[in-house]
């Protein structure tokens, strides 16, 4: 008989444990669309698509929608879910410290980071010109990569002048056209006397090159390509003949408010052209040289009367300064026909 009553008390316990658990999932379950999220209520972003859009961009619609949503649970830390019935958790793991490292928290943070990553890599290849969240941080799996500027081999070429440009605005040009991170390292790139942090010692005593830092290969490939051109058109181009210069200093020369835009109104760049004077000896009618300068004129016997022109012979006898200076011209020529 005890062992009946026993089975009985056990019976009704198992009962009732059961109603209340059937009574807390009623309880939380208040539609059966699931439990609201916090997350869900400050994406900003619509649902329910009444506009007539295609396939591909629904699908980039729907990307869209649910990267912002695992980005607002990141941000306002709603990352484990409110639901009790959950599966059992592995076995602690510890690091160095004596830390448990996949604490649920944890692991549902990795899950998110993760699913949002590879929303944003498939993203980026389907929607032109995609951008990551504001404050969104790949660490894992970035490409590093080098290329190193010839200063050795064109020491008076400036590779780093025209790489930054005027207060680093080329460079950040290039930046913003290839996406990943272009910097200059290496022996040269800073300025003798400056200071910089002891971390970053080594690095400066390596060969001078550029480091491209992206999270795929194609954003290092377009920067490479860049920088590479960059490299050949100071290597091979006459600084005269540099567009990519003279487009640096007008730019600067705008910043500076110092800029005059005189192109096209006979500035520096017009160069006159040869034009041969056309001069004809009156002695020996030959090009090149006038009637003084002519070796013919001694074996012709010209005196120095046939010299003057006609209009100060025709002028000759009226007073004046001019008589006194072709009677000194006069007297001049015969010193020198009587010496010779």
């Amino acid at each position: 008989m005890a062992q009946g009553g026993d089975h009985k008390q056990i019976k009704r316990k198992l009962d009732s444990s059961d109603a209340c658990t059937m009574t807390k999932l009623s309880k939380r379950r208040k539609s059966r669309w699931g439990p609201e999220s916090m997350a869900s209520r400050l994406t900003g972003l619509k649902t329910a698509i009444t506009a007539p859009m295609t396939s591909e961009q629904v699908e980039a619609y729907a990307l869209h929608v649910r990267i912002e949503e695992i980005t607002q649970k990141l941000r306002i830390d709603d990352i484990v879910p409110a639901d009790d019935r959950r599966s059992p958790s592995p076995e602690p793991q510890y690091d160095a410290s004596g830390i448990c490292v996949n604490i649920r928290y944890r692991r549902h943070r990795e899950r998110l980071e993760d699913e949002r990553y590879s929303l944003i890599q498939v993203a980026t290849h389907i929607i032109p010109s995609y951008r990551a969240p504001q404050g969104y941080v790949n660490n894992r799996g970035r490409i590093k990569e080098k290329v190193y500027i010839p200063a050795k081999d064109f020491p008076e070429a400036n590779f780093i002048g025209q790489l930054l440009g005027p207060r680093g605005c080329s460079l950040t040009d290039m930046n913003n056209k290839s996406g990943p991170t272009i910097v200059i390292r290496g022996k040269g790139s800073v300025k003798e006397g400056r200071s910089r942090p002891h971390n970053e010692t080594d690095h400066h005593q390596e060969p001078l090159c550029c480091l491209i830092t992206a999270d795929a290969r194609e954003k290092v490939d377009k920067a490479k390509a860049l920088v590479q051109a960059v490299i050949e058109t100071v290597a091979t181009t006459p600084e005269h003949a540099n567009d990519r210069k003279h487009q640096q200093l007008r730019y600067l020369a705008m910043m500076n408010g110092t800029f005059r835009d005189d192109e096209g109104h006979g500035g520096g760049g017009w160069k006159r052209p040869r034009v041969a004077a056309n001069v004809v000896c009156r002695v020996c009618s030959n090009d090149g040289h006038i009637a003084r300068d002519c070796p013919d004129r001694k074996a012709a016997g010209i005196s120095g009367q046939s010299l003057i022109p006609p209009w100060r012979q025709a002028n000759r006898g009226q007073g004046g300064a001019g008589d006194a200076v072709d009677l000194s011209v006069l007297h001049f020529l015969s010193e020198m026909k009587t010496n010779s």
